[in-house]
């Protein structure tokens, strides 16, 4: 059966060439030529473009930018070069990694003066990081030019609060190159998760949690091959790249809240489709929980006729060898009115994350479609305390099933302990573990994966938590799901299952 779900499609064009850049300090007057490899033919004389910023260049820097010998009173344009693009998914549930194109974009039109001189200032855009060029344009030919490096910058916020404190780093000037596009996060030397920008033009924020004991705990940012901490980072080829450090400081304070999903973002959802002329229909709401009540409302149907409506999702196993392929269930039978209207209730069944198509049939015809997102949702965790040693369960309903949805992350006191896969079980997810620390509150932290990328890329970045997930997710936009366990002295008793619903 083919796949009813709609697809996207990119082209991949030729990425931008690395050329060498200049800064310099504020009172540095030197410039950079233009290449003549850069000039078309039949363009002015080329100049200097003398640039002039504080060092590093970051996002939002004020940039001078200067030159002699130009025609006098003309008009220049000024342009940035850099690139369009970012993950790539196709038909839906295939993710291809990255891909991107060269462009330019327009700071302004500046008038040469009578002398033939240029003097402007602009602000370095918000964009990804490394090497930009920039070009003096006049009637469309470039006459001089330059580039700049935009270096990273990396903001925490709070410093300090009880455990469980929501945590930002923003993040600006991300790059789209290997080395400067994916940094890793390590809390107290251990691995917490990756942070990139791919989609986003560099700027992005990643959240994580505090965790205890109370005290300093320190955060270390590293750049890294595929989400990898490069640990001797002075002995390597991008060493000039910044590794902020912060120190965070767990409180004491109130329990953090024991389980909740952060609120989903709006799915993407398609249009619905109607073959039956003049008619009309309608799902609401589009996106919910497994067993969230929908009204399916149409008019201009056939009256008094039966209609079968169909639930269409995706079953099998990447793992198994046998492959995955779409299907469809008749969940209901629906009457349509005298009238010719539609007017009935559907229950959303338990099944994979995502995307699903509600079809409306008679017999082998299809009439309409409709499209629903199912989002994923805690059912426990229990039990929610008890001392070192005790088996804990989290059990999850609607965990997807595309290549960049259908596992979640764990961490444990913001280190990495481990996947948990949607697909084999229909969204249905049970992770076993062994509570572990001090006697306190310890954090568990489910954050959105990617299972894998392309065959014919290396796998490492994958499989891990991705802390941008809200802002640079490939895909479906899913939350964090957080948890809390109180590991109590030896010898203490289990408490109740905890249970939660997405916070208000």
């Amino acid at each position: 059966m083919r796949s009813l779900l709609p697809s996207s499609v990119w082209i991949f064009v030729s990425l931008v060439a690395a050329f060498s850049a200049c800064s310099r300090s504020p009172s540095a007057t030197s410039g950079v030529a233009a290449s003549s490899a850069n000039v078309p033919d039949g363009a002015a004389k080329s100049t200097s473009l003398d640039l002039t910023y504080d060092k590093p260049a970051v996002v939002g820097a004020s940039v001078r930018a200067t030159a002699k010998g130009l025609p006098p009173g003309k008009t220049v344009d000024l342009t940035w070069g850099t690139v369009n693009g970012g993950w790539v998914v196709e038909n839906y549930y295939e993710f291809r990694g990255k891909k991107y194109s060269e462009t330019t974009r327009k700071l302004g039109e500046f008038r040469v003066d009578s002398n033939g001189q240029l003097d402007l200032t602009f602000k370095i855009p918000e964009d990804y990081g490394g090497v930009h060029e920039v070009l003096a344009m006049i009637d469309g030919k470039a006459v001089a030019q330059n580039g700049i490096d935009v270096t990273q910058t990396f903001e925490l916020t709070p410093t300090s609060g009880a455990a469980g404190t929501p945590i930002e780093l923003k993040v600006k000037g991300l790059g789209w190159r290997t080395m400067e596009s994916t940094w890793a996060v390590n809390w107290d030397n251990n691995n917490l998760g990756w942070v990139s920008a791919a989609s986003t033009r560099g700027s992005a924020v990643a959240r994580f949690r505090a965790a205890g004991p109370a005290g300093d705990h320190v955060i270390k940012i590293y750049t890294g091959w595929q989400g990898q901490s490069y640990l001797n980072y002075e002995q390597s080829p991008v060493a000039r790249l910044p590794r902020p450090q912060f120190t965070f400081r767990t409180t004491p304070g109130g329990p953090a809240r024991e389980a909740y999903a952060e609120p989903y973002q709006p799915q993407a959802i398609p249009q619905t489709e109607v073959k039956v002329a003049g008619a009309r229909l309608t799902l609401a709401p589009t996106q919910g929980p497994v067993g969230t009540r929908a009204m399916l409302r149409g008019e201009g149907f056939a009256p008094n006729s039966s209609l079968q409506l169909a639930w269409q999702t995706s079953a099998g196993s990447r793992v198994s060898g046998l492959g995955f392929e779409p299907q469809e269930n008749v969940i209901a039978q629906v009457k349509v009115g005298s009238d010719g209207k539609i007017d009935w209730p559907v229950t959303i069944p338990e099944d994979l994350g995502g995307l699903h198509e509600v079809a409306l049939r008679s017999g082998d015809s299809l009439l309409a479609r409709a499209f629903f997102a199912i989002e994923t949702s805690i059912v426990s965790i229990t039990p929610k305390s008890g001392p070192a040693g005790t088996p804990v369960t989290i059990h999850l309903k609607g965990v997807g099933w595309t290549e960049y949805d259908n596992i979640y992350v764990a961490t444990y006191d913001n280190a990495y302990m481990g996947y948990a896969c949607g697909f084999n079980s229909q969204g249905d997810v049970v992770i076993n573990f062994t509570a572990a620390g001090e006697p306190g509150e310890h954090l568990i932290d489910l954050y959105p994966g990617i299972y894998q990328g392309p065959a014919n890329e290396p796998q490492q970045l994958y499989r891990t938590p991705q802390l941008t997930y809200a802002d640079d997710h490939p895909g479906n936009k899913i939350p964090a799901l957080r948890f809390m366990f109180q590991v109590t002295p030896p010898g203490g008793r289990h408490s109740s299952v905890a249970s939660s619903k997405s916070p208000d």
